[in-house]
């Protein structure tokens, strides 16, 4: 049985969505910005990635919004400011 989705629904999970991409975007970049390591935004990254799974394995269709904005954001951002890293490290 397939459900509609209602405009709460969707306005909810799109705040989710919100939610979890500004807080994978502070937890990573803050680390980024504490240690400048280009391997600390990556274990930032994964921590942030497992966390989101399990949430998502627990709560399941209540969580999805959250763990879609956490997930990508949090790995795409861990890639670009290790590859900014190493490439400030290179011309230093």
């Amino acid at each position: 049985m397939v459900t509609r989705a209602t405009a709460r629904h969707a306005a909810v999970q799109v705040g989710e969505f919100a939610v979890g991409a500004v807080g994978a975007y502070a937890a990573v970049g803050a680390v980024w910005l504490a240690t400048g390591a280009p391997w600390a935004p990556i274990l930032v990254a994964l921590a942030l990635a497992v966390s989101a799974a399990l949430l998502e394995l627990k709560y399941g269709a209540k969580a999805t919004g959250f763990v879609v904005g956490v997930l990508p954001t949090a790995v795409v951002l861990a890639g670009l400011l290790t590859a900014v890293s190493l490439v400030l490290a290179r011309y230093r």
